[in-house]
């Protein structure tokens, strides 16, 4: 009988794929303005699965409150644990709701054939691993069908590369994990001990295991850079910061204008001058917090943002990231690659205008706290100049 669990380890900490992994976990990741964790879970429901337990770790509470807000007919279970634990400790922990029948998925690998993880499902092995060919591999195909996996660094002299979405049906995988405390280590004691099944990929593989194939992903999707206060979510008064979740009110109708966007092949990255951190009035930790669920609040909207730049400043200070100095800009034009001519940035103040020229990129200007000669009440009354500059067609 075909499993129809499966579990998805996905609580490291991402660090190859900042600065995103600085807001979003990985499994959050968008590809292709998708968040990969969605496109995983649609999968599992075309080949039938009932249920999905997803093992986090950092940034628990995003994939929680995503999961929360995805439509699905899956049943979805999110298990928290502490961000530096192995993903050996989080199976472990887990062991009495996993059971011994699932199919183990890495959330940052996405394979965009079903019918190759049906191959996977239907074997009769009692562990079944999905590998492809490599230069350099962990995992030796032997010449009866079975494979052996190494654990360590990949080596020259194997040619292919487990992925995960390996399925096991056999005790034997926690009784050697808890042995081992290890995941590498285990697959290795059991591919020596058992026989092991494989299917050999041929169709395409996603994966964001760093920063540089996240770019790759992007295929044309274009990044629009944004101010927080006054466009994301309403400014408090002057010299007044946001110290407290209970203060941040989401600007929904600006929100509405960039989910057209959005649904046009866009993903943003946001640009805000935060004095407050400077002026003792706003703690570092709390500005992450809060940045982390807008960030989580946003992407159920449908709106990615990849990245969110700050300067802590006091405006005495002259540095070179406080708009309406390009500092913030040029980072992220440098971090995400950007072209200049299709970057825009879209503020509510002078100074964002003004840093955007400055950064060599286009700027607008909404709302009525500026003096620019174009006035647009929000983003959606924005959005027809937006296109034109943007060159978008829908």
């Amino acid at each position: 009988m075909r499993t129809r669990k499966a579990v998805v380890l996905a609580g490291g900490r991402g660090e190859r794929v900042k600065p995103i992994t600085n807001l979003i976990p990985k499994a959050l990741i968008p590809i292709n303005g998708i968040p990969i964790l969605a496109q995983q879970l649609r999968q599992l429901e075309r080949l039938g699965f009932d249920e999905v337990i997803i093992l986090t770790g950092y940034l628990s509470k995003s994939i929680q409150y995503f999961c929360e807000n995805f439509p699905t007919t899956l049943a979805l279970k999110c298990i928290p644990s502490d961000p530096d634990d192995s993903p050996a400790r989080r199976l472990l922990t887990s062991k009495h709701e996993i059971g011994n029948e699932f199919l183990l998925i890495y959330c940052d690998n996405l394979i965009l054939s079903d019918s190759v993880i049906g191959e996977v499902l239907n074997s009769s092995g009692l562990l079944t691993f999905l590998i492809e060919q490599r230069d350099t591999g962990n995992t030796e195909v032997r010449s009866d069908g079975s494979v052996v996996y190494y654990p360590g660094k990949r080596r020259e002299n194997l040619t292919h590369v487990e992925l995960g979405n390996i399925k096991i049906n056999s005790p034997l995988f926690f009784e050697v994990l808890e042995k081992t405390q290890d995941l590498p280590e285990a697959l290795g004691v059991i591919t020596n001990q058992i026989k092991c099944n494989f299917v050999a990929l041929t169709s395409s593989l996603l994966s964001v295991s760093n920063f540089e194939r996240f770019l790759n992903l992007q295929n044309g999707r274009l990044v629009v850079i944004l101010d927080r206060d006054g466009v994301l979510i309403a400014k408090m008064e002057k010299r007044k910061y946001v110290t407290k979740i209970q203060d941040y009110k989401p600007l929904f109708q600006n929100w509405k204008g960039l989910l057209q966007l959005a649904e046009l092949g866009v993903d943003f990255v946001i640009a805000t001058n935060q004095p407050g951190v400077a002026l003792g009035e706003v703690n570092e930790d709390f500005l992450l917090e809060l940045h982390q669920q807008l960030a989580a609040e946003l992407m159920a909207y449908g709106i990615n943002v990849l990245a969110i730049y700050v300067c802590p400043h006091h405006w005495d200070m002259n540095c070179a990231c406080r708009k309406p100095m390009p500092g913030m800009l040029a980072q992220a034009i440098s971090d995400f690659k950007l072209n200049p001519g299709r970057t825009l940035y879209i503020g509510d103040d002078d100074r964002d205008e003004l840093a955007a020229n400055r950064a060599g990129i286009m700027g607008i200007l909404i709302g009525d706290d500026h003096s620019g000669s174009q006035k647009y009440s929000d983003v959606i009354a924005a959005i027809p100049q937006i296109k034109l500059l943007l060159k978008l067609v829908q």
